[in-house]
């Protein structure tokens, strides 16, 4: 991992913020590290880039492979995304 920013990873992944998909409050570090089977959730530069400077931070921290997914993510089928809104939401309700 490159790592130039000032902020810790610590400090990003305690940041909250409403889920465009789950409909609930997120940490950064669900977003970063637990949102898809893959890690990243493939909307996360789309999401923080109003908080902070994301991609860079994305950039510092990862490698240029996984960087490269996030920044030019592959688009899901729409019921592909429905059914993973589905069990996710369901994971929830069943903790």
């Amino acid at each position: 991992m490159r790592s130039n920013n000032k902020m810790t990873i610590k400090y990003y992944d305690k940041l909250t913020q409403r889920c465009r998909r789950l409909g609930s409050d997120v940490t950064f570090n669900y977003c970063r590290c637990h949102a898809e089977e893959n890690g990243s959730c493939s909307s996360i530069i789309q999401c923080w880039w109003e908080r902070f400077d994301v991609a860079g931070h994305l950039n510092a921290h990862l490698t240029k492979d996984q960087f490269l997914t996030l920044e030019q993510p592959q688009p899901k089928p729409k019921i592909t995304k429905l059914m993973e809104i589905i069990q996710e939401a369901q994971r929830r309700v069943s903790k």
